[in-house]
């Protein structure tokens, strides 16, 4: 890693916190304060702030003076992206659970309570998601776990109303816009890949918990408001390259092979259609470099080497065979993890 750490609150004589919150910032003076604000206002207070800075043209060091938390600031001299940063946060990570929290994401004064409380009481899951409203319209849910189609696609639920029953919402997977994470078993499977730079790096680390047999679910009472896309303003083809690219190596490094015989060629079929009917250049980018490496992420399937391990049924319970459920963002959970 070609960064360095600025400062460190973080005291090596006391006991590292329960909490780990990791903040990857790229060029988010915009959003990061209140970010900052939110966390400052939460109601559980056992927690230390990572914050990775990915060489942002104005470096938000002066942001973190008199916050009342500890906080570890460190500023890499190239643009790891969201995954990489995350990797270097886990690193400095000595809590028992890691929170990932965009600079656009505002939490709810309890949101950390929630998640914790949850994690204490449901020990069978490994990665907990929140409670997504739109940060300009709390009308509008703007995410509720994320959802995942046999042809590789993968989307945030957003068509249901905000659920009443408390409990979790097990689902295929939950969003790093603000998640709390296992550490232990992150780190387990090997962390977020770092290929991946942005977008499908947490569908893939979803994938991978899955894969080994452990449990995501949503806590509807866990609540952010999102603002979504503010460090990629204006940079929609950088976006669509990196969705096209990274949907791919996740089908390919991570489906079943009885399912991926059928998935491959449908994804495959997808983007040639799309592409005739729109034509992306950036688009086309991305499927060249995804197909390029594709060796390189079939023998990466055989890298998940845990004592637990998900059947193929087990598994595919928790993939959609439903276009229209993609197409209608639908949220798709269950109350328990059957």
């Amino acid at each position: 890693m070609s960064s360095e750490t600025l400062r460190s609150e973080t005291q090596n004589s006391k006991p590292a916190p329960r909490v780990c919150v990791a903040i990857i910032s790229y060029n988010s003076g915009a959003t990061l304060p209140r970010c900052l604000d939110a966390l400052a206002a939460q109601t559980f207070r056992d927690f230390e702030l990572v914050l990775i800075d990915n060489a942002s043209a104005e470096p938000p060091d002066a942001l973190i003076e008199g916050r009342p938390f500890p906080v570890t600031y460190a500023a890499s001299k190239d643009n790891l992206g969201f995954a990489g940063g995350m990797n270097e946060a886990m690193a400095r990570c000595k809590s028992p659970y890691l929170a990932a929290l965009n600079p656009d994401a505002y939490a709810a004064r309890d949101w950390l309570a929630k998640l914790v409380a949850a994690a204490e009481q449901h020990p069978d899951i490994a990665a907990f998601g929140s409670l997504q409203l739109n940060a300009n319209d709390e009308a509008q849910l703007d995410g509720f776990g994320d959802h995942y189609l046999v042809t590789g696609q993968a989307w945030r639920g957003t068509t249901c109303p905000a659920p009443t029953d408390n409990a979790p919402a097990y689902c295929f997977g939950v969003c790093a816009a603000a998640a709390l994470y296992r550490a232990d078993i992150v780190r387990e499977l090997g962390g977020f890949d770092a290929r991946f730079f942005c977008f499908y790096e947490d569908v893939d680390l979803s994938f991978r918990l899955r894969r080994a047999g452990h449990a995501c679910a949503v806590i509807p009472d866990a609540i952010v408001h999102h603002v979504g896309g503010a460090s990629f303003e204006g940079k929609s083809e950088l976006a669509d390259f990196l969705i096209t690219r990274n949907a791919w190596w996740t089908l390919i490094k991570n489906m079943p092979w009885p399912a991926l015989i059928f998935a491959a060629p449908a994804y495959i079929a997808i983007q040639v259609l799309s592409l005739i009917k729109r034509y992306r250049r950036s688009r086309l980018k991305g499927l060249r470099e995804g197909f390029a490496r594709t060796p390189e992420f079939l023998r990466a399937r055989g890298n998940l080497d845990t004592p637990r391990r998900a059947s193929f049924i087990q598994l595919m319970r928790w993939i959609s065979f439903r276009p229209s459920a993609f197409f209608e963002r639908r949220t798709l959970t269950r109350p328990q993890d059957q």
